[in-house]
């Protein structure tokens, strides 16, 4: 029984530790923003006269961007805001 349980604890040793790595990223991702969330998703929403459902940041090209779906009638717009300007860089309809 004894061998049974070794590659789960190492499975679980692994795979938090990649948790660990991902969430000191999201914390350093976070530390260079200039808006918060609720700017972003509030810069969205007007910018596409919609309302946001979901909303994430990310690193796109080394600098954080806040991805945030839209909803316009039955259209769904992924919209990105500069995480240190708050302009809005990109608009695509999401499929």
């Amino acid at each position: 029984m004894k061998n049974v349980f070794k590659p789960v604890v190492l499975t679980a040793a692994v795979l938090f530790s990649g948790a660990a790595l991902a969430d000191k990223d999201d914390i350093r991702l976070l530390s260079e923003t200039k808006i918060t969330l609720v700017e972003a998703i509030n810069i969205a929403e007007k910018h596409q006269n919609g309302r946001a459902y979901e909303a994430s940041l990310d690193d796109k090209k080394f600098t954080p961007v806040y991805e945030v779906n839209v909803v316009v009638g039955d259209v769904i717009y992924e919209v990105d805001v500069d995480g240190i300007t708050g302009e809005v860089r990109k608009v695509k309809v999401d499929d």
